[in-house]
């Protein structure tokens, strides 16, 4: 397959997936990013000198993680026979700026990240604990996060009815 031939990401069959953007900057805060057949906008506020025209790039980071622990989890679930009634995700990253505004070098400018799960499962809590268990590793954005050197927070609110 050519690197000009842009196939859709190929799932289920354990191997490796390719994923593109293409990102067009019409000025030093926007940029405007296509992925498949959606325009993502990334921007800053006006108080880092951008229009607000979209997310921060640290928040889309953020916004990442939300959605893969979404798919994460219901995929193992939906494999497992687990029942999630709902589920919200919300995620916290404390972000050390100094290496952005040119202090110093960083290592890790998310030293912590805090991940909430909430839900509601008529399930056992040893079959959410398989959840848990799992989205540890089969996540890819929290498995780059955390191999990044973040320490992530993670707590699981579930009703159990």
């Amino acid at each position: 397959m050519s690197e000009t031939a842009k196939p859709a990401a190929t799932w289920g069959g354990g191997g490796k997936a390719i994923f593109r953007t293409k990102a067009v900057c019409p000025n030093p805060t926007l940029t405007k990013v296509s992925v498949r057949n959606f325009e993502v906008l990334i921007d800053e506020p006006p108080s880092n000198g951008g229009n607000d025209e979209g997310a921060q790039p640290l928040e889309y980071l953020l916004a990442s993680l939300a959605g893969c622990t979404n798919v994460i989890i219901n995929k193992i679930a939906a494999e497992n026979k687990i029942s999630l009634l709902d589920m919200e995700v919300d995620v916290v990253g404390v972000c050390d700026t100094r290496g952005i505004f040119g202090q110093e070098a960083v290592a890790v400018p998310f030293p912590e990240v805090r991940l909430t799960i909430r839900g509601t499962t008529r399930n056992l809590e040893s079959e959410i604990d398989l959840l848990r268990e799992q989205l540890a590793w089969r996540c890819p954005v929290k498995v780059i996060i955390k191999q990044s050197g973040s320490t992530i927070k993670e707590t699981w609110d579930i009703t159990y009815i």
